[in-house]
Protein backbone atom coordinates (compact mmCIF):
# COMPACT_ATOMS: atom_id res chain seq x y z
CA UNK A 1 0.00 0.00 0.00
CA UNK A 2 1.47 3.42 -1.06
CA UNK A 3 0.62 6.91 0.18
CA UNK A 4 0.08 9.39 -2.70
CA UNK A 5 0.22 13.14 -2.74
CA UNK A 6 -1.42 15.87 -4.97
CA UNK A 7 -4.70 16.18 -6.50
CA UNK A 8 -5.08 13.87 -9.24
CA UNK A 9 -5.59 9.97 -8.21
CA UNK A 10 -7.13 6.55 -9.25
CA UNK A 11 -10.40 5.84 -8.32
CA UNK A 12 -12.36 2.51 -9.52
CA UNK A 13 -16.82 2.67 -9.56
CA UNK A 14 -16.74 1.57 -6.18
CA UNK A 15 -14.21 3.29 -4.32
CA UNK A 16 -14.35 3.34 -0.35
CA UNK A 17 -17.63 2.66 -0.38
CA UNK A 18 -18.56 -0.60 1.73
CA UNK A 19 -16.06 -0.39 4.49
CA UNK A 20 -17.86 -1.70 8.19
CA UNK A 21 -16.69 -3.06 11.93
CA UNK A 22 -14.69 -2.29 14.56
CA UNK A 23 -14.19 -5.19 17.25
CA UNK A 24 -15.85 -5.07 20.65
CA UNK A 25 -14.26 -5.89 23.86
CA UNK A 26 -15.50 -9.70 25.07
CA UNK A 27 -17.05 -10.25 28.49
CA UNK A 28 -14.81 -10.79 30.89
CA UNK A 29 -16.42 -13.99 31.92
CA UNK A 30 -17.50 -16.71 29.89
CA UNK A 31 -18.57 -16.67 25.83
CA UNK A 32 -21.01 -13.44 24.78
CA UNK A 33 -24.30 -13.73 24.24
CA UNK A 34 -25.84 -13.90 20.86
CA UNK A 35 -26.83 -10.22 21.59
CA UNK A 36 -23.65 -8.88 22.90
CA UNK A 37 -22.58 -11.01 19.71
CA UNK A 38 -24.72 -8.83 17.51
CA UNK A 39 -23.94 -5.23 19.41
CA UNK A 40 -20.76 -5.19 18.48
CA UNK A 41 -20.76 -6.46 15.28
CA UNK A 42 -22.91 -3.68 14.38
CA UNK A 43 -20.68 -1.20 16.13
CA UNK A 44 -17.82 -2.36 13.92
CA UNK A 45 -20.16 -1.78 10.93
CA UNK A 46 -21.11 1.66 11.65
CA UNK A 47 -17.55 2.76 12.98
CA UNK A 48 -16.77 1.70 9.18
CA UNK A 49 -19.61 3.47 7.85
CA UNK A 50 -18.68 6.39 9.82
CA UNK A 51 -15.47 6.59 8.43
CA UNK A 52 -16.33 7.13 4.93
CA UNK A 53 -15.06 10.43 3.17
CA UNK A 54 -16.90 13.00 4.58
CA UNK A 55 -15.12 15.77 1.38
CA UNK A 56 -16.60 16.11 -1.50
CA UNK A 57 -14.29 14.30 -4.43
CA UNK A 58 -14.68 13.77 -8.15
CA UNK A 59 -13.00 10.60 -9.75
CA UNK A 60 -12.34 8.69 -13.05
CA UNK A 61 -13.40 5.20 -13.22
CA UNK A 62 -12.67 2.30 -15.15
CA UNK A 63 -14.88 -0.72 -15.18
CA UNK A 64 -13.82 -3.73 -17.03
CA UNK A 65 -16.79 -6.22 -17.86
CA UNK A 66 -16.93 -9.39 -20.22
CA UNK A 67 -18.49 -7.29 -22.92
CA UNK A 68 -15.63 -4.64 -22.74
CA UNK A 69 -14.29 -1.59 -20.80
CA UNK A 70 -16.59 0.88 -19.42
CA UNK A 71 -15.46 4.94 -18.77
CA UNK A 72 -17.25 6.64 -16.05
CA UNK A 73 -17.10 10.10 -14.07
CA UNK A 74 -18.38 10.03 -10.61
CA UNK A 75 -19.00 13.21 -8.63
CA UNK A 76 -19.84 12.73 -4.84
CA UNK A 77 -20.91 15.23 -1.97
CA UNK A 78 -22.25 14.76 1.53
CA UNK A 79 -25.74 16.48 0.54
CA UNK A 80 -28.33 17.32 3.78
CA UNK A 81 -26.78 14.80 5.74
CA UNK A 82 -26.72 12.27 2.36
CA UNK A 83 -24.30 10.83 0.51
CA UNK A 84 -24.84 11.67 -2.52
CA UNK A 85 -22.97 10.05 -6.16
CA UNK A 86 -23.78 11.66 -9.48
CA UNK A 87 -22.05 9.24 -12.41
CA UNK A 88 -22.47 9.52 -16.26
CA UNK A 89 -21.05 7.27 -18.81
CA UNK A 90 -18.56 8.68 -20.89
CA UNK A 91 -17.04 5.42 -22.63
CA UNK A 92 -18.11 3.60 -24.95
CA UNK A 93 -20.26 5.65 -27.44
CA UNK A 94 -23.23 3.33 -27.42
CA UNK A 95 -23.67 3.73 -23.72
CA UNK A 96 -22.19 7.40 -23.87
CA UNK A 97 -24.76 9.67 -21.84
CA UNK A 98 -26.22 7.25 -19.51
CA UNK A 99 -26.04 9.37 -16.10
CA UNK A 100 -27.10 7.85 -12.29
CA UNK A 101 -27.48 9.44 -8.93
CA UNK A 102 -27.45 7.30 -5.98
CA UNK A 103 -28.40 9.19 -2.58
CA UNK A 104 -27.78 7.08 0.68
CA UNK A 105 -29.85 9.32 3.90
CA UNK A 106 -28.51 7.83 7.33
CA UNK A 107 -31.65 5.35 8.77
CA UNK A 108 -33.36 5.79 5.54
CA UNK A 109 -33.43 3.73 2.41
CA UNK A 110 -31.25 4.61 -0.85
CA UNK A 111 -32.88 6.35 -3.89
CA UNK A 112 -31.45 5.46 -7.20
CA UNK A 113 -32.31 7.19 -10.47
CA UNK A 114 -31.32 6.45 -14.06
CA UNK A 115 -31.36 8.34 -16.81
CA UNK A 116 -30.73 7.13 -20.74
CA UNK A 117 -29.45 8.79 -23.43
CA UNK A 118 -32.15 10.02 -25.94
CA UNK A 119 -34.65 9.68 -22.83
CA UNK A 120 -36.99 12.40 -21.88
CA UNK A 121 -37.21 11.95 -18.49
CA UNK A 122 -34.83 9.80 -15.41
CA UNK A 123 -36.20 7.17 -13.82
CA UNK A 124 -36.15 5.93 -10.36
CA UNK A 125 -34.98 2.61 -9.61
CA UNK A 126 -37.11 -0.09 -9.14
CA UNK A 127 -36.62 -3.10 -6.52
CA UNK A 128 -36.35 -5.57 -9.07
CA UNK A 129 -34.13 -3.35 -11.07
CA UNK A 130 -31.80 -3.14 -7.92
CA UNK A 131 -30.99 -6.60 -8.35
CA UNK A 132 -29.79 -5.82 -12.26
CA UNK A 133 -26.33 -5.83 -13.50
CA UNK A 134 -24.80 -2.43 -13.38
CA UNK A 135 -23.64 -1.47 -17.28
CA UNK A 136 -23.54 -5.21 -17.78
CA UNK A 137 -21.15 -5.89 -15.31
CA UNK A 138 -20.86 -8.43 -12.23
CA UNK A 139 -22.10 -5.95 -9.65
CA UNK A 140 -25.86 -4.94 -9.16
CA UNK A 141 -27.41 -2.00 -9.15
CA UNK A 142 -27.76 -2.51 -5.35
CA UNK A 143 -24.27 -3.24 -4.74
CA UNK A 144 -23.24 0.45 -5.01
CA UNK A 145 -24.96 1.90 -2.37
CA UNK A 146 -25.02 1.07 1.38
CA UNK A 147 -28.44 -0.65 2.78
CA UNK A 148 -29.64 0.95 6.48
CA UNK A 149 -27.64 -0.29 9.21
CA UNK A 150 -30.28 -1.85 11.16
CA UNK A 151 -31.95 -4.07 8.59
CA UNK A 152 -29.79 -6.33 9.53
CA UNK A 153 -28.39 -8.54 12.03
CA UNK A 154 -24.68 -8.82 12.68
CA UNK A 155 -22.55 -11.21 14.09
CA UNK A 156 -18.53 -12.27 14.14
CA UNK A 157 -17.95 -15.50 12.36
CA UNK A 158 -13.70 -15.47 12.59
CA UNK A 159 -10.89 -14.06 11.37
CA UNK A 160 -8.66 -14.24 7.98
CA UNK A 161 -5.59 -11.72 6.70
CA UNK A 162 -6.11 -9.49 3.37
CA UNK A 163 -3.59 -7.64 1.71
CA UNK A 164 -1.12 -8.30 4.82
CA UNK A 165 -3.88 -7.25 7.21
CA UNK A 166 -5.82 -8.93 10.29
CA UNK A 167 -9.72 -8.69 9.23
CA UNK A 168 -12.79 -9.72 11.39
CA UNK A 169 -15.43 -11.45 9.17
CA UNK A 170 -18.34 -10.58 10.44
CA UNK A 171 -21.83 -11.95 8.11
CA UNK A 172 -25.25 -9.54 8.22
CA UNK A 173 -28.15 -11.23 7.60
CA UNK A 174 -31.36 -9.33 6.25
CA UNK A 175 -33.83 -9.42 9.15
CA UNK A 176 -36.84 -9.54 6.26
CA UNK A 177 -35.30 -11.92 4.09
CA UNK A 178 -38.04 -11.37 1.06
CA UNK A 179 -36.54 -7.66 0.74
CA UNK A 180 -33.29 -8.52 0.61
CA UNK A 181 -31.26 -8.94 -2.64
CA UNK A 182 -29.21 -11.68 -0.52
CA UNK A 183 -29.15 -14.14 1.96
CA UNK A 184 -26.58 -13.07 3.78
CA UNK A 185 -23.27 -11.59 3.33
CA UNK A 186 -20.22 -11.78 5.10
CA UNK A 187 -17.42 -8.96 4.99
CA UNK A 188 -14.01 -9.11 5.49
CA UNK A 189 -12.88 -5.79 7.77
CA UNK A 190 -9.84 -4.25 9.04
CA UNK A 191 -10.55 -2.79 12.62
CA UNK A 192 -7.64 -1.26 12.33
CA UNK A 193 -8.26 1.61 9.35
CA UNK A 194 -12.07 0.61 9.07
CA UNK A 195 -11.45 -1.00 5.92
CA UNK A 196 -13.78 -3.68 4.21
CA UNK A 197 -11.51 -5.46 1.77
CA UNK A 198 -14.15 -8.45 0.96
CA UNK A 199 -17.76 -9.58 0.69
CA UNK A 200 -18.79 -12.43 0.19
CA UNK A 201 -22.72 -12.49 -1.04
CA UNK A 202 -25.28 -15.48 -0.87
CA UNK A 203 -28.25 -16.72 -2.55
CA UNK A 204 -31.60 -17.09 -0.41
CA UNK A 205 -30.57 -21.39 -0.62
CA UNK A 206 -27.44 -20.50 1.22
CA UNK A 207 -24.62 -21.08 -2.11
CA UNK A 208 -21.90 -18.73 -2.84
CA UNK A 209 -23.14 -15.97 -5.61
CA UNK A 210 -20.58 -13.36 -5.98
CA UNK A 211 -17.46 -12.29 -4.39
CA UNK A 212 -16.10 -8.77 -3.70
CA UNK A 213 -12.19 -8.10 -3.53
CA UNK A 214 -10.38 -5.41 -2.77
CA UNK A 215 -6.70 -5.95 -5.10
CA UNK A 216 -5.44 -2.53 -3.78
CA UNK A 217 -5.52 0.10 -1.30
CA UNK A 218 -3.52 3.67 -1.37
CA UNK A 219 -3.99 6.14 0.92
CA UNK A 220 -4.60 9.44 -1.27
CA UNK A 221 -4.18 12.87 0.45
CA UNK A 222 -4.64 10.95 4.00
CA UNK A 223 -7.82 9.18 3.33
CA UNK A 224 -7.70 5.69 2.44
CA UNK A 225 -8.56 4.90 -1.63
CA UNK A 226 -9.74 1.30 -2.93
CA UNK A 227 -8.34 2.07 -6.36
CA UNK A 228 -8.61 -1.44 -7.36
CA UNK A 229 -11.77 -3.91 -7.34
CA UNK A 230 -12.71 -7.48 -8.80
CA UNK A 231 -16.69 -8.35 -8.47
CA UNK A 232 -16.76 -12.67 -9.87
CA UNK A 233 -20.17 -13.82 -10.21
CA UNK A 234 -19.46 -17.60 -9.34
CA UNK A 235 -22.90 -18.81 -10.17
CA UNK A 236 -22.69 -17.18 -14.07
CA UNK A 237 -18.96 -17.09 -14.26
CA UNK A 238 -18.52 -13.62 -14.77
CA UNK A 239 -16.13 -11.30 -13.84
CA UNK A 240 -15.41 -7.40 -14.20
CA UNK A 241 -12.92 -5.13 -12.44
CA UNK A 242 -13.45 -1.46 -11.10
CA UNK A 243 -10.16 0.63 -11.26
CA UNK A 244 -9.79 4.46 -9.90
CA UNK A 245 -7.59 6.00 -13.40
CA UNK A 246 -7.84 9.48 -10.78
CA UNK A 247 -9.41 11.04 -8.38
CA UNK A 248 -9.53 14.44 -7.04
CA UNK A 249 -10.86 15.20 -2.63
CA UNK A 250 -11.64 18.18 -1.25
CA UNK A 251 -13.16 19.54 -4.65
CA UNK A 252 -16.01 22.15 -5.01
CA UNK A 253 -19.38 20.48 -6.35
CA UNK A 254 -22.39 22.65 -6.29
CA UNK A 255 -25.50 21.05 -4.29
CA UNK A 256 -27.93 20.97 -7.58
CA UNK A 257 -25.76 18.28 -9.18
CA UNK A 258 -27.19 15.48 -6.68
CA UNK A 259 -30.84 16.21 -7.74
CA UNK A 260 -33.05 14.32 -10.01
CA UNK A 261 -33.35 16.91 -12.34
CA UNK A 262 -29.81 17.42 -13.06
CA UNK A 263 -29.71 14.29 -14.75
CA UNK A 264 -32.06 15.84 -17.21
CA UNK A 265 -29.60 18.52 -18.28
Amino acid sequence: MTERRGANVTSRRGMRAWGVLAVGVLLAFGVPSATAEDGEARGMVKRVMDALPKVPFVAKLKLTTDQGGREIRLSHKLVQGARASYLEVVAPESLQGMRFLFLERVGGLAEQYIKIAGARNAVRVADQIRKQPFLESAFYVSDLVEPPLDVFTYRFTGEEQLLGRNCKLIEAVPKNPEEGVYGRTVVAVDPSDLLVLRRQFFDGKGNLLKVWTIEKVEKIDGIWTLTQQRMENVQDHATSRLEVAEIKYNVELPDTMFAPTYLLR
